[in-house]
């Protein structure tokens, strides 16, 4: 009777144990492996980030997600990156003050149409 009972629990203790050893269980982060050594265009790009060991990634690295939503990975110390880099900043910055004056990013072009009140 007990070792009805002792089965089931070393079946799912040695199931664990093994999960663990293959790294399942582990949170896994989306880490670049490489750096990429053509120019990125800064058309492509809407964002970056920055990795490196404190994000628990061995490459430093700048990661820019373009319009397509994919990811490049670029060396930090590459001047054309840091250029990228600032550029995006920069671009950021001026969105944040247009939108404290009210100012939509549809400033330029066709003005926002209105809705129309019933009586």
């Amino acid at each position: 009777m007990a070792l009805r009972l002792l089965l089931p629990l070393l079946l799912l203790a040695a199931t664990l144990l093994i999960t663990q050893a293959q790294g399942i269980g582990s949170s896994a982060s989306d880490c670049c492996l490489k750096n990429s050594r053509r120019p990125i265009p800064s058309s492509w790009v809407k964002s970056y980030s920055l990795q490196g060991p404190e994000s628990g990634c061995l490459l430093r690295a700048v990661v820019f997600t373009t319009k397509k939503n994919k990811k490049i990975c670029a060396s930090p110390t590459d001047s054309a990156v840091q250029k990228l880099m600032q550029n995006l900043d920069k671009k950021v910055k001026n969105d944040k003050k247009d939108k404290k004056r009210g100012q939509s990013s549809r400033s330029k072009g066709r003005p926002k149409r209105q809705k129309r009140q019933q009586v």
